[in-house]
């Protein structure tokens, strides 16, 4: 299962799907109004997407590959009901503390009319989703990026980070691994070595380490 980030299409995933399928995986890219509900309805429609689907042959699981709130988006679907059959989750940029540019900004017209109220809800404060949702009790690999040039808000962010979302804020209590690449935030989903560190995970639970990984 492949979710996208904020602002995207499940077009940006399809790197992703490519490697999946090639794999021998069954790949569902779900698409869905990112900036036009909150996190919690998108983690409902989610879930009525996957039990409408019909149930895996065997012993087969489903696993998440997701990008940016589509890891927020899974961790609340988590949270409420996890599938049976749930398998291993790995989060490209995760905001999983919250994201300081939603934090500042969720307040003026133009940043809510942008991102909806999904993005407002990226705050860093207690009260955001993020920060709300409990630590992760299902194996979850997490990876970050990290861009050479500084960003933006870097001084909002912290660093380093990916352009986005600052590596201290991908970590999540509980996940089983965290791996660092080269990249900013948009281009994660096509990130070669990301997507192939991503399904090392899915398969054997934990990144590949060394100098060929």
């Amino acid at each position: 299962m492949l979710v996208h980030g904020l602002k995207r299409t499940r077009a940006s995933m399809w790197p992703a799907a490519i490697m999946a399928r090639r794999r021998g995986y069954a790949v569902l890219n779900w698409g869905y109004p990112s900036a036009r509900a909150g996190i919690m309805v998108h983690a409902e429609a989610l879930r009525r997407l996957l039990d409408a689907l019909p149930p895996p042959p065997g012993d087969e699981r489903i696993h998440f590959l997701t990008h940016s709130l589509g890891g927020i988006i899974v961790r609340a679907l988590l949270a409420r009901a996890s599938p049976p059959n749930v398998g291993r989750v790995v989060m490209l940029g995760p905001p999983n503390a919250g994201n300081e540019i939603a934090e500042r900004l969720g307040y003026t017209r133009v940043f809510r009319r942008i991102m909806g109220p999904a993005g407002v809800e990226l705050g860093t404060g207690a009260d955001s989703v993020p920060r709300r949702l409990p630590e992760a009790t299902f194996e979850l690999g997490v990876i970050a990026g990290v861009r050479r040039r500084p960003a933006l808000f870097g001084r909002w962010i912290g660093t380093p980070n990916d352009g986005l979302v600052s590596v201290s804020a991908t970590r999540l209590v509980g996940m089983r691994d965290h791996l660092v690449v080269h990249g900013g935030h948009a281009l994660l989903p096509a990130n070669r070595r990301a997507l192939s560190q991503a399904f090392t995970f899915l398969a054997a639970g934990h990144f590949a380490r060394g100098p060929d990984a």
